[in-house]
């Protein structure tokens, strides 16, 4: 069955890495980077199937070249820490031909990546050799700066969002499914962006193994990575059994207790009441995630660190602020005295004068001293054991809320998605014994006791109500059906439930 993945990662400078480089390994060529002055050359590397270039129509002709693309991508950077490039790294269909993925990659690049500004150099690769042969993936390379007739201007700070990432992940899914039905008909396999959690089953998700855990697992070698996963399929697998286990149990218990017929009128008002007992439930842990699902402010570091240095930060540049005032001040005071004849002809007053401004000019400066002690005190304390735990003390509860407040909405996520199946099988189950009744039953049998849960009672009354309905002609069940569904949808006036 097709796999979904789509991740994307950042191509940083303070790792150690380059575009040039990254461009180079994953189109298995070999390009020269000027600012490093090396050479990366990979072309022994095999197992890519296509490689391209796609930019908007605005970019400069010389970026559809590899090499001088990602050197000016590099150039267009100047600091340290830069993020040059990004790579989004998708799982293609194994289910569609070689130039089937090809085309299935170009559209989402046309329509998701060069439509929004960016130049992407992909390179579709073929499975590994000693991996999952359904393994078919492409690396694509993207700008992080908007590009122009010019060449590359301003970074795209809007294409950093999370949000922007949700929404390209949903992008990778409509035209994966669209390009999957068209190739394999509406019959096609299907994929989700949603994570496990949010398709409302309970399993845990795998982590990804990477090159080095890989590697071990193909020599038969146990890694840290992999046991990991080995120990959430194990537990993965009990979670899928445990209902199974638990439903045939309670059918055992069940199977041999006493039964007697039950007025199905009598049995139809029990589930109406199963259903709405249900319903409100369901809604209570609505409400409860709602309140749950409140945004939790939690504070980061640097916003813990501007509380402890705001207020000596201000002080400092309002101190070395007044103290360049107060000396332009005097500056501009000594250059009118000597213009004013009065000044001039009294040596005392200009004694006064400069006494005056030397006094004011030491106060200012004095305070200048005070606030940037202030500064390095507090710094220091920042970075010191009292600091660090402060930090701490600061960060950790509100980070710890937040994390039990997410697994709490889990949690609560999980009950309503098996409150809502459970909710429609009693609906179901419930027009089963109505379309019983339109045929003309007016008992039903059933176990004496209804003590195992609900779940084994609706599976009980169920396959009686079944047994019953198929002992009729199917052209009355059909129609039995139509009136029950038109008098369950309100259709047919002045009939209820109990007519």
């Amino acid at each position: 069955m097709a796999h979904y993945r789509l991740e994307v990662k950042a191509i940083k400078r303070s790792d150690g890495r380059s575009a040039v480089a990254a461009s180079a390994y994953r189109a298995a060529g070999k390009l020269f980077d000027k600012r490093l002055e090396m050479v990366f050359d990979y072309t022994d590397k095999g197992g890519v199937a296509f490689t391209g270039i796609m930019a908007p129509a605005a970019a400069p002709a010389e970026l559809q070249n590899r090499e001088r693309l990602w050197n000016a991508a590099e150039a267009a950077d100047k600091r340290a820490d830069s993020r040059t490039a990004r790579e989004i790294l998708v799982s293609l269909p194994h289910e569609l031909s070689d130039d089937q993925r090809h085309g299935l990659v170009r559209a989402f690049i046309a329509e998701s990546l060069v439509g929004k500004g960016m130049i992407a150099d992909y390179g579709i690769h073929y499975p590994d050799a000693h991996g999952d042969e359904r393994n078919h993936h492409a690396h694509i390379l993207v700008t992080t700066r908007r590009v122009g007739p010019e060449g590359f201007g301003f970074k795209a700070r809007e294409w950093d969002n999370p949000d922007a990432v949700k929404a390209l992940r949903l992008e990778w899914e409509q035209i994966q499914n669209l390009h999957l039905r068209q190739h394999l008909g509406q019959e096609a396999p299907q994929v989700t962006s949603r994570s496990l959690n949010d398709q409302g089953l309970d399993q845990e998700p795998t982590i990804h193994l990477g090159p080095a855990a890989s590697g071990m697992e193909r020599r038969g070698e146990a890694s840290d990575r992999g046991d990991i996963n080995r120990r959430v399929q194990t537990r993965n697998a009990e979670r899928q059994t445990r209902p199974v286990q638990v439903r045939e149990l309670e059918d055992q218990m069940a199977a041999g207790r006493p039964r007697q017929a039950y007025p199905i009128d009598a049995v139809i008002r029990e589930f109406e009441a199963i259903h709405q007992t249900m319903v409100r439930e369901r809604d209570s842990w609505a409400r409860a995630q709602a309140r749950v699902t409140a945004p939790i402010e939690v504070p980061t570091a640097r916003s813990v660190v501007s509380e402890v240095m705001g207020e000596a930060l201000s002080r400092r540049a309002a101190a070395a602020r007044r103290l360049d005032w107060t000396q332009n001040r005097i500056e501009q005071g000594r250059a009118r005295r000597q213009t004013l004849v009065r000044w001039v002809r009294n040596p005392v007053r200009m004694i006064w004068a400069a006494h005056a401004e030397m006094n004011a000019v030491d106060r200012a400066r004095a305070a200048d001293r005070r606030a940037e002690v202030d500064l390095k005190v507090r710094q220091e304390w920042l970075r010191s054991e009292a600091g660090r735990v402060y930090l701490a003390s600061r960060l950790d509860p509100p980070r710890q809320a937040a994390a039990d407040a997410r697994r709490e909405a889990r949690t609560l996520e999980r009950k309503i998605k098996r409150a809502d199946r459970r909710i429609e099988a009693v609906a179901r189950t419930r027009v089963k014994l109505l379309v019983a009744r339109e045929l003309g039953h007016d008992s039903i049998v059933a176990p004496t006791r209804m003590d195992l849960g609900v779940g084994q009672a609706v599976r009980e009354v169920d396959r009686r109500a079944v047994d019953v309905v198929k002992a009729h002609a199917p052209v009355a069940q059909e129609r039995a059906l139509s009136k029950v569904m038109a008098l369950v949808q309100g259709k047919v006036p002045g009939i209820g439930p109990d007519r």
